[in-house]
């Protein structure tokens, strides 16, 4: 449908593919093997029948079509404290959906059925990507694209539309033959999880920060990781000469680009309003002071008793005051 490519291309999505929807038997195992071996964490789907399910149950999809949305902006990063690059500018659920609702009233004005979907779902999204020759998954285990690295957002629209596909076989996906005999993201994790097919999302230090249980002893973790990691992306150098998005509501936003510690740790539900409107709010206001409680101790600095405002928050003072022995 010349139309569909047209408009997917007026809207700068340069990669995108397309599978057949259907059931990937040839991948349950992979998925039975992680949840055996208790791998995944709370964010993903534990249900091997339900990953590998591409219609997610609506008898009526044909096509899953797989699209990478840059959210690049630079590299920086700020002193003392950081939101991952991918936080920094509005939350990213919403904006795709937008962007992907262009491409799905396409669809519907030729009379087909479409859902659009991203990061909300059972999909396994970098696979899929990587069947439809969006890109590639690399060693760090995300998706990796030609011009903008692995700094994309992963969305997809299912439709009853269907359309020739050239798609690459699932096992494909573990050769990460993009990164070729480099190892520097696994060497490089903080949590040294990279190595190896079956990796622990749990301890992926991206999770670590959003997850609401924290262990003492992955206080020195943080590092001032507010929220999110990066690192594996930072080092890798396939994302050295990634293009910038062109996608306005990615750019950072002020205070996400320079946090204020302080300002988070003191943060009400007033203040909250700006930081939910962005990727870290769905995690909620006590998850973010937590973040910034761990940033002030473990540089040394002081935590005042009325900012930890709830009884998690007290817990969490407690503990930080007992392992810095502020």
């Amino acid at each position: 449908m010349k139309e569909l490519h047209d408009r997917i291309r007026e809207l700068g999505l340069e990669h995108y593919g397309f599978i057949k929807a259907r059931r990937l038997e040839e991948s349950k195992e992979y998925f039975i093997e992680r949840d055996r071996r208790k791998l995944s964490n709370t964010f993903e789907e534990s249900d091997a029948d339900m990953r590998i399910d591409l219609t997610l149950g609506l008898p009526w999809v044909k096509t899953v079509i797989s699209f990478a949305i840059p959210y690049f902006y630079d590299s920086y990063i700020a002193k003392g404290a950081y939101f991952s690059l991918y936080s920094q500018g509005k939350d990213y659920h919403a904006v795709v959906r937008e962007i992907l609702s262009e491409v799905s009233s396409v669809l519907e004005g030729h009379g087909f059925r479409s859902e659009v979907f991203c990061d909300d779902n059972a999909l396994p999204e970098r696979l899929i990507a990587h069947m439809a020759g969006t890109g590639s998954i690399g060693k760090n285990h995300m998706l990796i694209t030609r011009t903008y690295g692995s700094y994309v957002f992963l969305g997809e629209i299912l439709t009853d539309w269907e359309t020739e596909t050239e798609e690459k076989p699932p096992e494909d996906a573990i050769a990460h033959s993009i990164c070729g005999d480099c190892d520097i993201c696994q060497r490089a994790c903080p949590t040294s999880i990279l190595q190896g097919e079956y990796y622990d999302s749990k301890r992926c230090m991206s999770y670590i920060t959003q997850d609401k249980k924290v262990r003492d002893e992955d206080f020195d973790l943080f590092k001032g990781r507010l929220f999110g990691c990066d690192t594996c992306q930072r080092v890798c150098p396939l994302n050295k000469y990634a293009q910038r998005s062109h996608f306005a509501d990615f750019h950072p936003l002020p205070y996400m680009r320079d946090p204020d510690i302080n300002e988070i740790v003191a943060m009400d539900n007033g203040l909250f309003k700006k930081y939910k409107s962005t990727s870290s709010g769905w995690r909620g206001k006590k998850l973010l002071k937590r973040n910034a409680m761990i940033a002030l101790a473990s540089k040394g600095m002081e935590i005042r008793e009325e900012f930890a405002d709830t009884e998690y928050l007290k817990d969490i003072r407690e503990r930080l005051l007992k392992k810095y022995k502020l």
